[in-house]
């Protein structure tokens, strides 16, 4: 089952998205996966187990009397370590050179904001992040790379992400993080949709300690928590 909210990129939507989402959870014990996404919210269940018709009726009852108004809720903050090296973000001149500004400031502006996750898709933990100042939203790339490497951040327009792995990007790379995002042993994601994540600046020396201690499992992600979901 699938269900559409207003066809945008918003966050107080996709907010809104993620409440309903918790409320379905807690009330229809019999769905095996339900996902989110940027205005549409997934349901998969058990047809063996009920009705189309059924799960339409458990679904339309909640919505029916869902309270939109309900308070805020605190949501998680999460502190992403990030190098701005050349090595690493191998398209960090062309960004700068986008937004008419050096490279120092251009990394004061990444480093900035909170970048809410709207969903994690395209690949197991990839964060779809937003919003990208419009100075640096920079369009993708005309024609994909064929290997991006794992922990690389990205930028497409408004859009943000970081890839869990190596893979196929049509993003321009504006750096890279040391820790692992994904790992098919532990596949549990290290944030969730729903979080911000916030990116800061380190060394390349940092960056191979942080490696090495996180291959180690001896490092542990910054939190804290933002009394309201908006940026």
């Amino acid at each position: 089952m699938l269900i559409n909210f207003a066809d945008k990129i918003d966050i107080r939507e996709n907010v809104l998205i993620h409440k309903v989402v918790k409320a379905l959870k807690k009330q229809i014990n019999i769905i095996e996966t339900i996902t989110p996404a940027y205005s549409s919210i997934l349901i998969n269940f058990n047809a063996c187990m009920i009705t189309y018709r059924e799960i339409n009726e458990k679904v339309n009852q909640i919505l029916t009397v869902f309270d939109t108004s309900s308070q805020d809720e605190q949501v998680k903050v999460i502190e992403i370590p990030v190098c701005y090296d050349d090595e690493f973000a191998i398209d960090i001149k062309e960004i700068a050179e986008f937004g008419n500004m050096s490279i120092a400031d251009l990394i004061k502006l990444h480093t900035r904001d909170n970048y809410f996750i709207y969903m994690l898709g395209f690949m197991p933990c990839y964060p779809y992040l937003g919003t990208t100042p419009d100075r640096i939203g920079i369009p993708r790339l005309e024609t994909p790379r064929g290997k991006v490497p794992a922990g690389s951040v990205a930028l497409a327009g408004k859009q943000a992400g970081i890839y869990p792995v190596e893979s196929p990007g049509g993003w321009h790379i504006i750096g890279r993080t040391p820790i692992v995002l994904y790992n098919p042993e532990e596949p549990q994601a290290r944030y969730e949709a729903g979080n911000y994540l916030h990116f800061y600046p380190i060394s390349k020396t940092e960056f191979y300690q942080i490696k090495e201690l996180d291959n180690r499992g001896m490092f542990r992600l910054k939190e804290r928590v933002l009394g309201t979901p908006f940026n």
